[in-house]
C-alpha cells in the first residue's frame, strides 16, 4: 500500500491516537524519572553518591518486575487488557501519594515505590498486547496492515524522548538552582571550601566526614536549596501521578478488545478467501 494510505489510517483512527498519545505521555514522565533518580538519591533522600539509596530504589524497582509475569496475564485474560492496564494505573497513583507524602523518608518512599512499581507491570507487560489489538482492528477497518508506520511512530516516540527528556530536566535543573558538587585536592581543599562557604553554600557532610577517591579527589555535595528539591521529588514521583490520571482517562476511549474477536475472524476469513 503506498505510504500515505498507511499513515492516514494510523492518524484517521481516534483509539490508535489515544494510544499513542497515552504512550508519549507516560513514557515521557518515564524518562524523566529515570534521569531525576541519581539527583532524587543523592540530594532528597539520601546523600551524594552513598552507594545504599538508588540500590535500594533499584532493588525495590526490579522485584515487581520477577513476579508480575505471573500475576499480569492472568487478571489481563479475565478483566481485559485495557482494564488491567487502568487498574494498574490506579495502584501507581495510590503509589506516587505514598512517596510524595514523606520524598525525604526512606522507609515510606520504598513502600510507595514498591506499589508504584507493581502499578506499572500492566504497561510493561501488556501494553504490546493490547497496540497489537488495535493493528488488527485498523486491518478489519482498511483492509491492509498498517503495522510499519504505527510502529515507526511508537520507536520514534521511544527515540526523541531520550533526547526530550534530558533536555527537560537540564532547563528544570538549571532554572531552579541546582549547584553541582565542587572538587578539590589536599593542595587546594581549604581554598574551596572557603570558597563554599563565602557563597553561603551548606555541605552535605562536615569537613571531617569528607574522604578523598583513590586517585586524592575530594567531591563536597552542597544541600540545594528548596525549590530543586521540589522540582527532583515532582520529577520522580510528582508528574507520574498526573500522567497516571491522563493515561487513564485516554484509555477509556481505546475500548478496542469490545468486539476484537470477530474482527479477527473476518480478517482470518479474508485470508482463506
Amino acid at each position: 500500500m503506498p505510504y500515505s494510505e498507511t499513515i492516514k489510517a494510523v492518524l484517521s483512527d481516534k483509539m490508535m491516537m489515544f494510544t499513542l498519545l497515552f504512550f508519549l505521555i507516560t513514557s515521557l514522565a518515564g524518562a524523566l524519572k529515570t534521569n531525576i533518580t541519581i539527583y532524587y538519591c543523592n540530594y532528597v533522600l539520601g546523600t551524594y553518591a552513598d552507594g545504599v539509596t538508588q540500590t535500594m530504589l533499584n532493588a525495590i524497582g526490579g522485584i515487581p518486575m520477577g513476579i508480575g509475569v505471573f500475576v499480569v496475564w492472568p487478571l489481563a485474560k479475565k478483566i481485559g487488557k485495557r482494564n488491567c492496564i487502568m487498574l494498574g494505573m490506579i495502584i501507581e497513583i495510590i503509589g506516587g501519594f505514598i512517596c510524595i507524602m514523606a520524598p525525604t523518608n526512606m522507609r515510606i518512599v520504598l513502600i510507595g515505590q514498591f506499589i508504584k512499581n507493581m502499578g506499572a507491570l500492566p504497561s510493561a507487560y501488556v501494553f504490546m498486547a493490547l497496540f497489537a489489538d488495535l493493528l488488527d482492528h485498523l486491518e478489519w477497518k482498511h483492509g491492509f496492515r498498517s503495522d510499519g508506520i504505527a510502529m515507526s511512530i511508537y520507536s520514534t516516540i521511544t527515540v526523541v524522548l531520550t533526547g526530550v527528556s534530558i533536555g527537560v530536566l537540564n532547563v528544570v535543573l538549571s532554572h531552579s538552582g541546582y549547584i553541582k558538587p565542587f572538587s578539590a585536592t589536599s593542595d587546594n581543599l581549604s581554598q574551596v571550601l572557603d570558597t563554599i562557604k563565602e557563597a553561603g553554600y551548606s555541605m552535605q557532610l562536615a569537613v571531617d566526614q569528607l574522604k578523598p577517591t583513590m586517585d586524592g579527589v575530594y567531591t563536597i555535595a552542597l544541600n540545594q536549596n528548596t525549590a530543586t528539591n521540589n522540582a527532583m521529588i515532582f520529577l520522580f514521583v510528582g508528574l507520574e501521578i498526573i500522567t497516571c490520571a491522563i493515561g487513564f482517562i485516554l484509555l477509556l476511549f481505546v475500548n478496542v478488545e469490545k468486539d476484537i474477536d470477530e474482527k479477527q475472524k473476518v480478517i482470518k476469513e479474508r485470508l482463506e478467501k
